[in-house]
């Protein structure tokens, strides 16, 4: 049986009346290179109620071709006509959606075989309008460091379903005691129903940060009190040439994604905070946002700078720490903090440490599953990674049994052989 049919045939379809509505949103701008592969992941899926929009921020290149190729009902396909910032095209795919449950991703994303209906069986026993999952995390071989390119990270020991509440988690959040948004209720990379999405309209508009993926974040934890959050992956982040976070963040980012993402940003950062390639910064700035449109919803909430600015320094790394050391430094003013008395401010940058935080490379104290160098075994793009994935994690039997197979077998096309996967075509 091919690996598809396979895949798909462990799935019945239903019938889709009183089916919830799901809508995957992936906005794009010019990755043509790794769309394609993001749609496939998407269209594994046989919950039958189930769209994808594809926004196409009026790209150069074949974007609109690689959508129309697939000839399939359940992709729409939109463009403003217009270059507009990310957070314009997320706003301009977001006044899409009429109902249901939504997920944005990026065109370098992908989701898992039948995430949807795998998510909607936990929307159905907990009654929960948003659902996150701990990520599986893919890096195309195209990424420009090559000694992480076709990594693969797909899971933990953990393989449960936790009901998360949204005050506990912002606050963790807040104190930097959790990295970045994805512990919380995520519109990018999760789903959240329109009725919550809804409540954070203001004037007509959503998004009010530079920084989407946060901001949605929070924008859908002031307003849900619970939300479950899946460690089993249903969606994968993947780190390709163009992504936007690794062209800023990374060690060897060479700024020119982040540099149009700037030049064409059209909301003014938080006049707090200082705009420098910083997670921490980002996060904080993105809450700031959102507290001043919903100020009576944020106030029980408090920022931790001296925590925010100590993790900024210690999670930049060479390109960066000068810029970052040079805002925190302007920010230590404006917040009030001693950065002088605290020897931790001054932490140099662990290359092995950021690496992890931002692909959660065996950083996960649960204990992160994955394969250093996955295109030995095939693995090309973000679709392959999304099946492998699904396969190692749910074909064979427990995450602890992937994790033996792993470092047993000494060649990665005998670990392929032995679990009956083969490149995908």
């Amino acid at each position: 049986m091919a690996l598809d049919a396979f895949v798909m045939s462990v799935y019945s379809r239903g019938n889709n009346i009183d089916m919830e509505k799901y809508t995957v949103i992936i906005p794009t701008r010019d990755r043509a290179e790794t769309l394609e592969s993001t749609i496939r992941t998407c269209l594994r899926q046989t919950y039958e109620n189930f769209e994808i929009i594809v926004s196409d921020n009026f790209s150069n290149d074949n974007t609109k071709e690689i959508v129309e190729k697939f000839h399939d009902p359940r992709i729409r396909y939109i463009n403003p006509g217009y270059r507009l910032s990310m957070s314009g095209n997320f706003e301009f795919a977001l006044g899409h959606v009429q109902d249901g449950f939504v997920m944005f991703i990026g065109s370098d994303d992908g989701i898992m075989p039948d995430a949807i209906k795998y998510v909607d069986s936990i929307v159905k026993k907990y009654k929960v309008d948003a659902v996150s999952c701990q990520q599986a995390t893919y890096v195309w071989p195209n990424f420009p460091d090559k000694t992480i390119a076709g990594r693969l990270v797909f899971g933990g020991i953990r393989n449960d379903i936790e009901i998360r509440s949204s005050n506990e988690w912002i606050s963790k959040v807040l104190s930097f005691e959790s990295f970045y948004c994805f512990d919380l209720p995520n519109l990018y990379c999760g789903f959240v129903h329109k009725r919550i999405i809804d409540k954070a309209y203001q004037d007509g508009r959503y998004f009010r940060s530079i920084t989407p993926d946060a901001y949605s974040a929070f924008a859908t934890a002031i307003f849900v009190e619970n939300y479950a959050f899946s460690f089993r992956p249903f969606s994968i982040a993947g780190a390709s040439m163009k992504s936007n976070g690794a062209s800023s963040l990374h060690q060897s980012g060479d700024g020119k994604e982040s540099n149009k993402f700037y030049a064409e940003n059209d909301i003014d950062f938080h006049e707090e905070f200082v705009s420098c390639p910083s997670f921490e910064f980002s996060c904080a700035e993105a809450f700031a946002q959102l507290a001043k449109v919903f100020p009576e919803r944020c106030t029980a909430y408090k920022i931790d700078y001296k925590k925010m600015l100590q993790n900024a320094v210690k999670n930049s790394n060479e390109r960066t720490v000068d810029e970052v050391k040079s805002a925190v430094e302007i920010m230590a003013s404006r917040f009030l903090v001693d950065i002088n008395s605290d020897s931790g401010i001054n932490i140099r940058f662990d290359l092995v440490r950021k690496l992890k935080n931002l692909f959660y490379v065996m950083s996960d104290p649960l204990g992160a599953i994955g394969i250093k160098s996955s295109y030995l075994c095939g693995i090309n793009d973000i679709n392959d990674a999304a099946l492998a994935s699904h396969l190692l994690m749910s074909r064979r039997g427990s995450p602890i049994f992937v994790r033996k197979m792993i470092f047993i077998s000494s060649y990665f096309n005998k670990l392929i052989r032995l679990l009956g996967l083969r490149k995908i075509t």
